[in-house]
């Protein structure tokens, strides 16, 4: 006889039993229960080295048998075979393959599937939410004073101001409007600097600091200046037309979405919506796009595509990105990474101005 815990499905009271087989049944005999069932009925439960044998009765009813010799004795007695699943994960060269493939398949879900999911979301979304993102995602910037009001003059602000109707396309996907402001205050401690960002709304923030950085020795906005900063501020209405920012959004969404599936809760996420608005990075193929969007745009206004990489040559110059990781290790990653290196924007636009 072999000893076993029985449980007979109404109720999670433990039965001391003892297990016999004798022509094609199990007898199970306990201080309250005596039953026979047939071995052909009983299902085995994957069995676990170091864990009870757990028998299904058919009814509800369970034994779970811990002695090893009487384990092996059960599992002859019904039959039981491994499926080819258990085989593969006791191989471990077969358990090494798949675990390759679940993250090859988690990486191209994450490259792949989520900007082509995200994409197709974006094209069946109201304009409203784009409207709404915006504001949400300017009044987040004001109330951490990321940003403030302008310490140009008037007519500087309207010479980069009238720049914006030569970055226009002939039809906007949505009206345009452009601010510029300050990014120096000193009680906020995400500063923009010398930069240039567009909302969802079709609003383009343009800083003191970004157009200081193309004035001339007397502090005019020549041709060399106007022609940089039309380059930035095209580069933003690019990722306007191509809709990058609410595909952004949608892709970051789906990725957290995705996380939560997998590891934990997803609440978090949600409630960081508005610092993630102001904190996403564009992917690779969207700064690309528009990248060539800018160029486009310089030469639409005979203009060449060489004072957008002027503009970001000199951005990098006066503010490198810094880090630790060792400059060959920095250039294998830039392969893997979502974001281009400033160096391959500034290649692909001076190829732009030889075609």
């Amino acid at each position: 006889m072999m000893p076993a815990h029985y449980f007979d499905g109404r109720n999670g009271r433990l039965h001391p039993a003892r297990l016999t087989i004798d022509a094609g049944h199990l007898h199970i005999v306990t201080p309250e229960v005596e039953r026979s069932v047939a071995l052909d009925t009983v299902q085995v439960a994957e069995p676990f080295a170091h864990a009870p044998l757990v028998l299904r009765l058919g009814d509800g009813a369970t034994c779970e048998v811990v002695q090893d010799g009487a384990r092996q004795q059960l599992l002859d007695a019904v039959g039981y075979r491994k499926s080819r699943v258990t085989r593969w994960q006791e191989r471990w060269p077969a358990a090494l393959l798949a675990l390759a493939l679940l993250v090859t398949l988690l990486v191209l879900a994450y490259v792949r599937g989520v900007p082509l999911a995200a994409e197709r979301i974006t094209a069946h979304l109201p304009a409203s939410l784009d409207m709404d993102l915006g504001r949400i995602e300017l009044a987040s910037m004001e109330a951490r004073h990321t940003i403030g009001p302008t310490h140009l003059d008037a007519d500087r602000v309207a010479e980069v101001e009238a720049l914006l109707a030569r970055a226009r396309p002939a039809h906007p996907l949505m009206p345009l409007r452009m601010i510029v402001v300050s990014s120096d205050t000193r009680d906020s401690d995400d500063s923009l600097g010398a930069n240039a960002q567009a909302l969802a709304d079709g609003t383009i923030i343009v800083t003191d600091q970004m157009v200081r950085l193309v004035l001339d020795r007397d502090g005019r906005l020549a041709t060399a200046g106007e022609a940089q900063l039309l380059g930035v501020i095209a580069h933003e209405v690019g990722h306007i037309e191509r809709h990058h920012i609410i595909r952004t959004l949608m892709s970051s969404s789906l990725s957290s979405a995705l996380s939560a599936l997998m590891f934990g809760d997803f609440s978090g996420a949600a409630a960081g919506l508005p610092a993630m608005l102001t904190q996403m990075q564009y992917s690779r193929n969207m700064e690309l796009e528009a990248d060539d969007y800018a160029a486009e745009v310089l030469r639409r206004n005979g203009l060449s595509p060489a004072y957008f990489a002027d503009i970001l040559q000199e951005l990098e110059r006066r503010y490198p990105t810094t880090t630790s990781i060792p400059r060959w290790l920095s250039h294998s990653l830039n392969y893997l990474s979502t974001h281009p290196a400033t160096d391959e924007r500034i290649a692909r636009l001076r190829a732009h101005a030889r075609r």
